[in-house]
């Protein structure tokens, strides 16, 4: 038979031993939800910075074929200008060489008609002459403003498409990177208070106490 005494020790024990798991539980549960989210904001530090390397590294290679590529492009304008500057000198070259030869079939032409008869056949021989040599130079003008504006026309059009290219190139840049916002530090959940095991530990030596005057009170009633 169990005394007064005993139920009441053993009651407020099993009510104690239930308040210190209650807490120990819930100090468990809490440690386990802050590590959590401790752990998720170094993940997310950590997510930033490597997705911030990798984006400089690509930012960097993109420069680099810009830079190539403007490169490129400027040698390949180079060529193609010093190529029209190369025609047009030869045109040039031509122009003068055949404007020399005229010149001396020119003289040779006079020559040979100042020898003739003076009377209207040499002067019309002579007329002929000098408006042969006159038309001669004119085409050869000619053609030679009219490879100008070519060449005028071919350079624009190298230009043009040298722009084209480089806009093309710049196009292709990616934004110049940036490290994401550091995110908001983790809020950590409270965990149980240990006023509430104090209360726990209380309210079951409380009902301990209870247990045991009640039992006193029923064995003095049935005595």
């Amino acid at each position: 038979m169990c005394d007064p005494v005993s139920v009441g020790l053993g009651t407020a024990a099993a009510g104690g031993a239930k308040a210190i798991g209650d807490f120990q539980s819930g100090r468990a549960q809490t440690d386990a939800v802050n590590e959590a989210r401790r752990r998720q904001y170094r993940d997310q530090l950590a997510l930033n910075q490597f997705k911030y390397i990798k984006d400089v590294g690509v930012f960097n290679q993109a420069r680099a074929d810009l830079d190539a590529g403007l490169l490129e492009s400027e040698r390949a304008l180079s060529k193609g200008l010093t190529a029209i500057q190369k025609q047009a000198a030869e045109r040039a070259g031509a122009s003068a060489f055949a404007s020399q030869d005229r010149l001396a079939k020119s003289i040779n032409a006079s020559g040979s008609i100042a020898s003739l008869p003076a009377g209207g056949s040499r002067d019309r021989i002579a007329a002929i002459t000098k408006a042969s040599f006159g038309r001669e130079t004119a085409l050869d003008m000619d053609n030679l403003l009219r490879g100008r504006f070519s060449d005028i026309s071919t350079a624009q059009g190298l230009t043009d498409k040298a722009n084209s290219f480089r806009r093309q190139l710049f196009g292709r840049m990616p934004a110049a990177p940036s490290m994401a916002p550091t995110p908001s530090a983790p809020v950590m959940q409270a965990g149980p208070s240990p006023f509430s095991l104090i209360a726990g530990l209380g309210g079951a030596a409380l009902s301990g106490v209870s247990a045991g005057y009640g039992m006193a009170a029923d064995l003095k009633t049935i005595g």
